[in-house]
């Protein structure tokens, strides 16, 4: 069902020269302020990890922006950090999930940081597989655990749920496709977990759809699936993804959605955006259909992508051209209130 609802759009930027890509929140425990974990880059050769920790108010210039950078003995050429999911930990310490590069490699691998917001405590490379992978993303953290995706070559996905105690790992596929994406986790007590991502399935009629799944860390069994293609229509030539989750504080869940429709001769796209989802539980327990509420940012040509979710407040970045032909990005924050 699609809903129109008041949005009030605001830039939510660190106040550096550079570029901020705000890719996760989490509210910080007994506080009204909030995490915020994202990617700044400073230059065409150096990346940064962010953290913001501070008010979900004004442009982002109210709380404190900490630029971090993965250390870990025997790595000295890190070249890109970028974090994605941030966790509370005691004592003001926090949980950071993301990637990094190094100058010697193309790949990208996974990381684990836990310590003082500063970046100063310990980090760790977390690597499925055994290794065997060319690009590793974690993207959320949560309840001891933490999801992610990592691929072995550049057109597939394996989805992963990551032990943080143990460093155990367990796949998640969606049946019938080829690729399959975790990007939010989201604890909802004792064993209980609820998972979001997306997968893609082979065929140009039926490219890619957003799923919700329920886990529980006891049995390790899934649950509840539930696929979705956005608007809920039956647009086989769509892509449609969940970003993260939330609670929506009744139940349900407060998901950032990224789709694109494409011509159904053409590989362009026709349109694509973000959209602010809310999925509530029937009474069996099993996901009812969602409603939805598009986004754009309100300025002529901006491409606008949601990316992660905190109460009723969709975060993302909204691209636009340059005069160079390229585009710069430019992260937001849109709250969704009722009319």
């Amino acid at each position: 069902m699609k809903k129109n609802e008041l949005i009030n759009y605001t830039n939510f930027n660190c106040q550096e020269d550079g570029s901020t890509l705000i890719q996760g929140i989490r509210g910080v425990n007994g506080s009204d302020k909030v995490y915020i974990a994202g990617t700044f880059t400073e230059s065409s050769s150096l990346v940064l990890g962010l953290l913001y920790v501070g008010p979900l108010a004004l442009n982002g210039n109210e709380g404190q922006w900490h630029k971090l950078k993965f250390t870990s003995e025997g790595v000295d050429d890190v070249v890109n950090t970028s974090c994605y999911g941030p966790n509370n930990l005691e004592n003001g310490n926090v949980q950071i999930v993301g990637s990094y590069k190094v100058a010697s490699s193309t790949d990208t691998k996974g990381f684990y940081y836990e310590g003082p917001v500063d970046g100063s405590g310990k980090w760790k490379t977390v690597s499925p597989n055994n290794g065997d992978s060319k690009m590793v993303f974690m993207h959320s953290t949560m309840g001891g655990f933490a999801v992610g995706n990592y691929d072995t070559e550049l057109y597939n996905a394996y989805a992963f749920i990551y032990t943080i105690e143990t460093e155990e790992f367990q796949q998640i596929a969606v049946e019938g496709a080829y690729s399959t994406t975790l990007y939010g986790i989201w604890h909802n007590g004792g064993t209980s977990y609820t998972l979001v991502g997306g997968a893609s399935f082979d065929g140009a009629e039926n490219i890619s759809q957003a799923f919700i799944v329920d886990w529980d860390s006891e049995t390790k069994e899934t649950s509840n699936w539930s696929m979705y293609q956005y608007l809920d229509e039956n647009v086989k030539s769509l892509i449609t993804h969940f970003e993260g989750i939330t609670s929506d504080g009744e139940g349900g869940y407060n998901l950032p959605c990224d789709w694109v429709a494409f011509d159904k001769k053409d590989t362009e796209p026709l349109e694509m955006s973000g959209a602010f989802v809310n999925i509530k539980r029937n009474e069996d327990g099993t996901f009812a259909a969602p409603t939805w509420i598009p986004l754009k940012f309100p300025v002529n040509g901006a491409l606008t992508s949601a990316n992660t979710a905190y109460e009723n407040n969709i975060l993302g970045v909204y691209f636009m051209p340059n005069n160079s032909g390229g585009m710069y990005t430019i992260s937001y924050n849109a709250t969704v209130a009722s009319n």
